[in-house]
């Protein structure tokens, strides 16, 4: 397989494109066919040896840290993806995602956004999972807090401001000029132009400064945090004495690779609460021109390598898929006495009338297959609104998904996004509630 490797530290020159033996799996790791992997400013530091967790005896070395794909081969003791899942990851340092295929540990992945391509999937695990750790868990950011984002136009701070608002947060952000109107779009209450104005004389006292500037910035960030908030910075550690002193909370952090959090923030996407901005694309051999791009010029979110071209599948006849849906619940109708519509699992288009019907479930209480996805709808006002949960196993509460008066087709994607097993996804009615082939599919 190719792989972009580095055998000494240095600059651009030292980048290698190599012919290499393909990895296997162990126990608890699967194989990724790569479709994209997203470029970061680690990348950089790994290659030129400033990133201490990579060393000389890591050499040689496959740069890149998350990747978006399929699933080629799995260990033994995974049961959480399957061969074919597409899929997106942080990985870990050991592993490098520059390349045709890659090893991950199983808690890494996470189902892809369907909503997303492979590009811009790969645009968001590094990025994202560093946003959401930052704000959320070392910064403890809550609904109705105030939040100032350092660098808010960047990969990371792009996607801050949009984690942020969507979890109720009131968000300020630092930019230039140029990218005033680009974090608007992205949601955010107030954007201070660095460069023209002090950002210390126009902003309110915040709760949690996220800080991906250090220096200058990150000092003078101590003056606008309220007593018991907190600063938190991807770069240096802030000034634990002068933190003390204000009653402030203080911390930098590398971010981790986490599936479950990815999953969330797959849900957030597909749920149309966040959008993932690719800039520029580059081929596996341009990985030189592309790390030079995001080093020297002024980039707005993501930039991301095309590393295998991802196969085109057959489309999907969504008209078709509807109407299957809508003729098995008008057929079967609701069970007498119960409080339900109906719940079912659309089948094949081509699906005979005359066939087994394994295309969908019949729900029996206390009999639905353990891990399987239920989506209900009901009134809310003189809306419809429906909400997802996981029907757990015996003698635990079920699962139920953040996102409670979700529009339909919103809970059909987060259902599609969270159905790791492949299991039916059924749907509940409640009394009143009528079908809608309009609100989306089921698969």
């Amino acid at each position: 397989m190719q792989a972009v490797r580095i055998h000494r530290f240095g600059g651009p020159e030292v980048i290698a494109i190599e012919e290499i033996d393909g990895p296997a799996p162990a126990a608890n790791e699967v194989l990724i066919k790569v479709f994209a992997a997203s470029v970061n400013p680690v990348d950089a530091k790994m290659r030129e040896g400033k990133y201490p967790v990579v060393t000389e005896r890591d050499l040689p070395y496959v740069l890149g840290r998350d990747v978006s794909g399929r699933i080629e081969a799995k260990g033994d003791d995974v049961f959480s993806v399957q061969v074919g899942d597409e899929v997106f990851a942080f990985l870990s340092p050991e592993h490098g995602g520059y390349a045709e295929f890659v090893l991950a540990r199983a808690d890494e992945v996470a189902a892809k956004p369907r909503s997303l391509d492979a590009i811009a999937a790969a645009a968001v695990p590094l990025a994202g999972i560093t946003a959401w750790q930052g704000l959320f868990d070392h910064g403890g950011l809550q609904p109705g807090q105030r939040v100032l984002i350092h660098g808010g136009a960047g990969g990371v701070g792009h996607f801050a401001i949009q984690f942020a608002k969507a979890k109720g947060a009131w968000v300020a952000t630092t930019v230039s000029s140029d990218d005033t109107e680009f974090v608007r779009d992205l949601g955010a209450d107030q954007v201070i132009d660095y460069k023209a104005e002090k950002f210390e004389n126009r902003a309110e006292p915040v709760d949690l400064v996220f800080d991906l500037i250090g220096g200058e910035t990150q000092e003078r960030s101590f003056s606008v945090v309220k007593p018991g908030g907190a600063l938190i910075s991807t770069l240096q550690e802030p000034d634990k004495r002068k933190a003390k002193r204000l009653n402030i909370r203080v911390s930098r952090y590398t971010a981790q690779p986490s599936g479950a959090e990815l999953q969330e923030i797959a849900a957030l996407i597909d749920q149309g609460k966040v959008k993932v901005v690719v800039d520029a694309t580059f081929g596996l051999r341009q990985v030189a021109e592309a790390q030079a791009a995001l080093e020297e010029k002024h980039i707005r979110g993501k930039v991301v390598l095309k590393v295998v071209e991802q196969p085109q599948t057959a489309p999907i006849d969504e008209e078709a898929r509807r109407l299957r849906a809508y003729q098995i619940w008008e057929n079967e109708g609701r069970p007498e006495g119960e409080d339900l519509a109906h719940w079912y699992k659309a089948g094949d288009v081509d699906a005979s009338a005359t066939a087994e019907r394994a295309d969908y479930q019949q729900y029996v209480p206390g009999a639905t297959p353990a891990g399987s996805l239920v989506i209900k709808f009901y009134h809310s006002g003189d809306q419809v609104r429906g909400y997802v949960r996981k029907i757990a196993d015996p003698g635990t509460g079920d699962t139920i998904f953040p996102g409670e008066e979700m529009e339909p087709e919103a809970a059909f994607k987060l259902a599609d996004s969270h159905n790791y097993d492949h299991k039916p996804i059924f749907i509940e009615l409640v009394e009143g509630i009528e079908w809608d082939a309009a609100w989306g599919r089921l698969e």
